[in-house]
């Protein structure tokens, strides 16, 4: 990601008990969750550590698909309509998502699991760094 260049960033945050979601959209659609337990920032400050250079804004409209499918996964259901998405991912990091996505509400499978399930038995550690990185958590559990 270094010397890449993100457009406006508008975010927003979403409170859930003692959770707080933060949700950064672009204007091509979701781009980050960020979690907090406990704790509440304002949006354009927790995201402005991780994109200091970037320009932000506040805005909940825009986030608003997002902080639905979030919602939705948070109560266990299906997030409805495809959500429009800013991110990129190499074949293998997709692979990997898509598998974790189409894991049944309420199951878990391994990172070796999830290997096999994308075709690469020995590749358990690479599915943990992918889903390390993961900017879209709740989307991608």
């Amino acid at each position: 990601m270094a010397g890449k260049t993100f457009p406006d960033i508008f975010c927003s945050k979403i409170k859930l008990d003692r959770l707080t979601v933060y949700l950064a959209s672009t204007g091509k659609g979701a781009f980050r969750v960020g979690l907090g337990l406990n704790r509440s920032s304002h949006p354009k400050h927790f995201f402005g550590r991780l994109f200091p250079a970037e320009r932000l804004a506040e805005d909940e409209r825009l986030n608003r698909p997002l902080a639905e499918a979030v919602e939705a996964a948070l109560r266990n259901r299906p997030a409805g309509n495809a959500l429009s998405m800013d991110v990129s991912f190499t074949p293998f990091q997709w692979a990997v998502l898509e598998a974790v996505a189409s894991i049944p509400f309420g199951q878990t499978r391994t990172y070796g699991e999830v290997a096999s399930m994308v075709g690469r038995p020995l590749g358990a550690r690479a599915v943990g760094q992918v889903m390390g990185r993961n900017p879209l958590p709740l989307i991608f559990p």
